[in-house]
């Protein structure tokens, strides 16, 4: 990942977009600001020399993979659950305060205004995250420092999940399966979405709409199985009694979908699995653990920015 010079000027047609707008400006230059390269730089380093798994994601991981750079105000970084409080202390340890944000999937290493954001859940609460990210992904530099990128198979189904009005990562998906789909490992992807298939195959419907010429960055026999599914779904009986009042809508968009618990009555699937997270043994050891300096609660602010959410951790992640 090269430091760049940043692009001085914007081309003719896009210099009257809106401060939200230019967020989502890509272009082909990547740069650090010098304070936050440096910051990223001993934290890396400090992971590395005490040997936490890790994995970058979030618009470092996207630019690697893609080429497209986004404007980002952090640096996200995946930890498996088991992993978290050994992260914390290390980075402790080169001067970063340790701020638990939502104990079900993320946390915060601050040093003044800069932080960098230890993501090791989906914030809808759906899952942990898991060996494969580390086991698949690859080698690249940050910050002067060896790290490891994120896959793409798990960055697309991470952003499956974030489907804010103001935050939608669509285009971050059509442009994996674009640059990297004919060698992903398509059958982890599905199996990893398991139930949550329907949203697989719309953004794969979707990209066959951006990308009409290059449908074949998708495998015949991938779509295929999606789209049998799809129609057996539609020939099925009507849905479980248990199922009539839920709503899922929750798990893509907690702000677009709040009407419908608050004020239609729906179960809210996500509360729910959030529920059953902060309960399992992983989440409630990095709770209980004497590492962190500081809580969101503490401050009255159980709600942060993340990938899922909306305010996002890059993302912040997840969902």
């Amino acid at each position: 990942m090269p430091k760049t010079e940043p692009v001085r000027q914007l081309p003719q047609n896009l210099r009257n977009l809106a401060p939200e707008e230019l967020k989502s400006v890509t272009h082909g230059d990547f740069w650090i600001p010098e304070a936050e390269r440096e910051l990223y730089k001993r934290a890396l380093q400090a992971l590395n020399e005490a040997g936490v798994p890790y994995v970058v994601a979030g618009a470092y991981a996207i630019y690697e993979h893609t080429g497209i750079y986004r404007k980002t105000k952090d640096l996200d970084l995946f930890v498996g659950p088991g992993d978290v409080v050994r992260a914390m202390e290390t980075l402790k340890g080169v001067g970063f305060r340790a701020r638990l944000e939502q104990s079900h999937w993320l946390a915060k290493a601050l040093d003044g205004e800069l932080f960098i954001d230890i993501i090791y859940g989906m914030g809808n609460g759906l899952a942990l995250i898991d060996p494969d990210w580390h086991a698949h992904s690859t080698p690249a530099i940050l910050a002067a420092t060896p790290v490891r990128v994120a896959p793409p198979e798990e960055l697309i189904w991470h952003r499956l999940f974030i489907n804010e009005r103001h935050r939608h990562d669509m285009a971050d998906i059509v442009h994996l399966i674009l640059t990297l789909g004919h060698r992903m490992d398509w059958r982890r992807l599905v199996d990893k979405t398991g139930r949550n298939w329907p949203l697989l195959l719309s953004q794969l419907q979707l990209f066959r709409f951006v990308y009409p010429g290059h449908a074949r960055q998708v495998p015949g026999d991938v779509l295929r199985l999606l789209l049998d599914r799809a129609v057996r779904a539609a020939q099925a009986d009507e849905a479980p009694e248990a199922e009539r009042d839920l709503t899922r809508g929750t798990l893509i968009s907690r702000f677009s979908f709040a009407i419908d618990v608050n004020e239609w009555g729906f179960r809210d699937v996500r509360e729910e699995l959030i529920r059953r997270m902060q309960a399992s043994a992983p989440i409630r050891a990095i709770e209980a653990s004497g590492v962190w300096d500081e809580r969101a609660a503490d401050h009255g602010d159980s709600s942060v920015p993340g990938p899922d959410d909306a305010a996002a951790a890059e993302e912040g992640e997840a969902a």
